[in-house]
């Protein structure tokens, strides 16, 4: 089979795997075309929660696999040892949605000889390896089936010229891909596809919360021992959407593109409580917005009593003064009736 425009393919697939699932199905990672390059987007973690230590992930490559791409250092030899095979990138190698039954043949060639390729599959959000070389077991084809709890077997070794076959055997529809799930760091003797772009500093991303419009610049870094993979941590502190816009320029390519998590692009955030057990906490935000809400509830009482206690205040001074000119107007009385006793 051949690896030309597996990207291309890729991007096509995915689409027609939307229009069938709906927004049932979430990917973990967004890839798209970016000028030369190509963008692999989403959070460092996948599932993405509230609360905890995440962060922006971005992977480059370049489109034209036949230059070298350095955006700032130099490619040593291992870097282009996989030739033009991506085994980074979602979908890089193979992707194919199958329905329920269906399934889907990749046959691994002498140019996948002493590779190891990650493989994963949606929804079921687990990963499995095939293992290409020499000594291992000799067969025309290998069944791999895909059930809810996982891949059996997980782990494949095959010679060159085998046929994989991926079989779904859940109740949905699935979609099965080359590439690591979420944020795996690829061992030391996976070698690395020859068009990474390495030493990019010219490039930020500003991260924004979607829901509250709050956004904010960061810097990008370039991820020990993962070539071509950029990332910037924080830590999500409210769940939904985020939106991640990437600015600057790469080899004098201006550079401005943003991608948001949704059903059908890269993990929202989710909600912290939705994991824990046997205790649900209060997420930090619930606890300062009770905070704040008292605290306001509090304030307005105070007001209240101050204005309440300011009317009463005002009501005894009126009350005395009517006593006043009560007791005087009595005494004023009083003496009007002597007066008239006496010219009587």
């Amino acid at each position: 089979m051949s690896l030309l425009s597996w990207r291309t393919r890729a991007a096509l697939v995915l689409t027609v795997v939307f229009a069938v699932l709906g927004t049932s199905t979430v990917l973990a990672h967004e890839g798209r075309d970016v000028g030369d390059y190509n963008f692999v987007v989403g959070f460092i973690n996948e599932p993405a929660v509230e609360g905890m230590l995440n962060g922006v992930s971005l992977r480059v490559t370049s489109l034209h696999s036949d230059e070298e791409h350095d955006a700032g250092m130099d490619m040593g030899g291992d870097m282009a040892m996989s030739g033009d095979i991506d085994l980074v990138s979602h979908g890089g190698v193979f992707v194919d949605e199958l329905a329920v039954g269906a399934s889907y043949e990749f046959t691994f060639g002498n140019e996948f000889e002493e590779l190891r390729v990650p493989f994963h599959a949606h929804p079921i959000e687990t990963q499995g390896t095939i293992m290409v070389g020499n000594d291992h077991p000799a067969a025309t084809e290998v069944v791999v089936e895909i059930h809810k709890n996982g891949f059996q077997p997980a782990m494949v070794m095959i010679q060159a010229g085998t046929t994989v076959k991926f079989e779904n055997h859940m109740s949905e529809p699935t979609v099965v891909m080359s590439g690591p799930l979420g944020e795996v760091v690829p061992a030391a003797d996976i070698p690395t596809p020859a068009n990474v772009v390495l030493g990019i500093t010219t490039l930020q991303v500003e991260v924004t919360h979607v829901a509250s419009s709050v956004a904010q610049v960061m810097d990008l870094k370039e991820a020990w021992n993962s070539p071509g993979q950029y990332k910037s941590e924080f830590i999500p502190t409210s769940p939904g959407a985020y939106n991640f816009r990437f600015f600057g320029e790469i080899d004098g390519q201006v550079v401005d593109e943003s991608f948001e998590s949704s059903n059908t692009t890269f993990d929202e955030v989710t909600p912290a409580n939705e994991i824990q057990f046997p205790v649900q906490l209060a997420a930090p935000r619930e606890t300062e917005n009770a905070a704040r809400g008292a605290l306001d509830a509090a304030t307005a009482a105070g007001t209240d009593a101050s204005a309440a206690s300011d009317s009463a205040s005002t009501a005894n001074t009126l009350g005395i003064v009517a006593l006043i000119l009560g007791l005087l107007g009595l005494v004023l009385g009083g003496l009007a009736f002597q007066r008239s006793g006496k010219k009587a």
